[in-house]
């Protein structure tokens, strides 16, 4: 059972999603046990893990993987992310009975055509905008004639937490926000209308079952789609290509909306940090100034306190102060002995 192996460190976990828990590592088990418990509610009744070869597309540090540790005995459980330090532990610490690799942010996976019986990809189509229709090819590619894709997607339980104004399924379509977004901060977050998923992706799948939202759970959190490996042959401009539907035209739309408001926000952060980058200099300038001034006036103490030290050296060494060092010296024994 899980709990038999190593977790991994809070940072690693946390790379893949925010666990807001007091006990982290029992949060981790959970999203982890769930996650296993939903793709096997999903998948054919008639479904065997033996003997079968099952990539974790997306996997982090194998936080639903784990959970597959009695089937990796008698079945082949593959795991991939474009996270380099999450497979290196991986690789340290469950492999085997796992098989780990690093895959990439382009398309491309080493294994062969027909290589696998069942594909899952949990929060990966949720942040993937550019590449999509690339990556659904190459697990198209990947996968046996009949082959399995098990694949959540955000939908309008999420929208409050990503998304702007109010949820339009007939509008969403394939939306995205914060497209800026890097890697190392979640990346962009990408949203699906059921009518686009079943449009686009149903190209080269079937379509065998599709939720909203995980009937175990409120109505937040990810949508979930089983598809089936369709015997066609398509390229990306196949899967991108807009339908007749006029939803189309308003997702489209959106999205341009939504880039355009995000855009702004950004120029006007833009602006503020030149502002603040302005008022910095400025004030770095009006620093460097009062250093310059001061150093003028240190240098100018420096040449009169040498001068005096001159002028010092040269009355010591004078014959009127030696020949009168003798008064001088009564001088003092007298107000000594006035105390």
């Amino acid at each position: 059972m899980p709990a038999e192996l190593p977790l991994p460190s809070h940072e690693l976990i946390h790379r893949v999603g925010k666990i807001d828990e007091p006990d982290v590592a029992a949060g981790y088990e959970a999203i982890g046990r769930h996650s296993r418990e939903r793709i096997e509610r999903l998948l054919p009744t008639d479904w065997s893990w033996r003997g079968k070869r099952v990539l974790d597309f997306g996997c982090g540090a194998g936080r639903t993987l784990r959970h597959f540790l009695n089937e990796a005995k008698h079945a082949e459980l593959y795991g991939c992310d474009i996270d380099s330090a999450s497979i290196a532990w991986l690789a340290d610490h469950l492999s085997p009975p796992f098989h780990v690799f690093e895959s990439r942010e382009a398309p491309g996976l080493p294994q062969p055509d027909g290589f696998f019986d069942l594909v899952y990809a949990l929060s990966v189509f949720t942040h993937l905008s550019d590449n999509w229709a690339g990556w659904l090819l190459e697990l198209h590619r990947v996968l046996k004639p009949d082959g399995l894709l098990f694949a959540t997607f955000l939908n309008e339980g999420m929208w409050a937490d990503f998304g702007r104004g109010r949820w339009d399924e007939d509008r969403i379509g394939m939306t995205v926000t914060r497209n800026w977004n890097p890697w190392d901060s979640g990346g962009p977050i990408v949203f699906h209308s059921e009518w686009w998923i079943r449009e686009h992706w149903g190209r080269a799948f079937e379509i065998v079952f599709l939720e909203h939202h995980d009937p175990a759970e409120s109505p937040g959190g990810q949508g979930a789609a089983l598809l089936r490996r369709r015997a066609v042959r398509v390229d990306t401009r196949d899967l991108e290509r807009p339908s007749d539907d006029p939803r189309e035209l308003a997702a489209a739309q959106l999205n341009v909306e939504l880039l355009q408001s995000e855009a702004s926000e950004l120029f006007a952060g833009l602006r503020g940090a030149h502002q603040s980058h302005a008022a910095l200099a400025d004030n770095a300038k009006r620093a460097q100034n009062e250093f310059t001034r001061l150093e003028k006036y240190i240098r100018r103490l420096e040449t009169q306190v040498e001068r005096l030290q001159g002028e010092l050296a040269a009355i010591t060494n004078s014959n009127s102060w030696r020949l009168t060092r003798p008064l001088r010296e009564g001088r003092a024994v007298l107000r000594r002995t006035r105390r």
